[in-house]
């Protein structure tokens, strides 16, 4: 149906509301605005009106466009592209990015700007600029989809709470952070040890013995040398700077509900590592990268989830810049895809005779993509000799932001790896019919 004329249903998605309006290339049919509420009952009354509209017309192909405004896009978006009533237009999703609509606004003239304006800035863009790749929906992958996504806001927020308490713990033991009594400031046994005392003065007075001995009760007997962990212990006490006790009592209230919080998304993290790796279990597809050195559960899941079947980054056709033709898409050519969803990949700036020799990394693409690409690259560095080459080669090439520069680096090496191993995985398993 690509030679027929197109719809285009274009959606400004709001909590209550869908604000649509309808069009083709005949200027005397569609809608300039419609609104319906953003629930069940208002989606199938826009479905039996857009079915009523589209039958007046022949071979008609239908886009939705939209852009992705939190999840508010996701139900109507879900639920076109599944309607078996609507299949026979063949619906394809178009999910713009915010930000460029915002630029394309900006670039106007300016004008009022509502609900009812809305779906027609979008369609306006759409006609303008377009879209490369419209979005699909791969129901095998949306469960992986939303736990790692969870799992990876679960671990920032934990990083955020470690870091505010290492901040509180500052005023609390001035060198509890600089002396580190444990290994893990914000583990088990750290963590027993800031909830029983109130004021770390204190612990300077006790006997080493008896400390020693708390200390092995704590850790649960698995203190390899407590006596040493009690004398720097009782050094932190010595060195801390004092407080006043009634700041003290108030800080160390701000700990103990601190390490509350770190404690309850240590185990929120922990049951959706759990979960991730029982959802790779029923992904034949995933073995292949998870046997490989670095690549764990959690980073395999978060790739493949963003990722999904690789057959969408190699099929259809790329316009060839050097031979000035259109050409089917290659298997390099979709490594370069993926690495471009991901964002990692550096624009040219030439304008005439200028090229421009600072490429900074582009940033807009999928952040998620992006961070499970340099954990990965993390980990493989550490796991895989030919990796940690490549990064310490990069990370001595320059003296400035050395360690980010060579992970990022050593990111877009592992774009290949980690494409090659789900490619394979899902070919193998289509020819073991276990994947259509």
């Amino acid at each position: 149906m690509d030679h027929y004329p197109e719809a285009v249903l274009a959606f400004d998605f709001s909590l209550d509301r869908l604000d649509v309006s309808l069009r083709t290339d005949d200027p005397d049919w569609g809608w300039p605005h419609r609104a319906y509420a953003n629930n069940w009952p208002g989606f199938q009354q826009l479905k039996t009106d857009l079915l009523a509209a589209l039958g007046q017309q022949h071979q008609l192909r239908l886009t939705a466009v939209g852009e992705s405004t939190a999840l508010y896009w996701w139900h109507a978006f879900y639920q076109l592209s599944h309607d078996d009533q609507l299949a026979a237009y063949e619906p394809s999703l178009a999910l713009l990015n915010p930000l460029y609509l915002k630029r394309f606004r900006q670039a106007l003239s300016q004008q009022d700007k509502s609900d009812l304006l809305d779906p027609e800035l979008i369609d306006r863009y759409y006609r303008a600029v377009g879209v490369k790749d419209t979005f699909q929906f791969n129901d095998r992958y949306l469960p992986l989809r939303f736990l790692s996504r969870a799992y990876c806001r679960v671990t920032h927020s934990l990083a955020a709470e470690k870091a505010y308490l290492l901040a509180v713990l500052f005023l609390t033991a001035s060198d509890y952070q600089r002396l580190k009594p444990f290994s893990n400031l914000t583990g088990a046994t750290s963590g027993q040890v800031l909830d029983e005392f109130a004021d770390i003065q204190a612990i300077a007075e006790l006997p080493l013995a008896t400390l020693t001995e708390q200390l092995q009760t704590y850790s649960g007997q698995t203190l390899p040398d407590p006596d040493h962990n009690a004398k720097i212990l009782q050094q932190v006490a010595q060195d801390s700077y004092p407080l006043p006790p009634a700041l003290a009592t108030t800080l160390h209230l701000i700990v103990q509900q601190t390490l509350s919080q770190v404690r309850f998304l240590s185990d929120n993290q922990k049951a959706y590592r759990q979960q991730l790796s029982q959802t790779l279990a029923d992904l034949p597809e995933a073995h292949l990268a998870l046997a490989e050195p670095g690549l764990g559960p959690v980073l395999v899941a978060g790739c493949l989830s963003e990722i999904q079947d690789t057959r969408r980054f190699i099929t259809g056709t790329k316009f060839d810049r050097q031979r000035k033709l259109h050409r089917p898409k290659s298997y390099r050519d979709g490594q370069a895809a993926v690495a471009k969803l991901a964002g990692l990949w550096w624009p040219t700036n030439d304008s005439g005779r200028c090229h421009s020799q600072d490429r900074p990394l582009s940033r807009e693409r999928n952040p998620y993509l992006r961070y499970w690409l340099v954990q990965a690259a993390h980990t493989l560095q550490r796991y895989q000799p030919d990796y940690r080459t490549y990064y310490w080669r990069k990370f001595h090439e320059t003296p400035k932001h050395q360690h980010k520069r060579a992970l990022v680096l050593t990111a877009r090496k592992a774009v290949r790896l980690i494409f090659a191993l789900l490619h394979k995985g899902q070919q193998a398993c289509r020819e073991e019919g276990l994947l259509t």
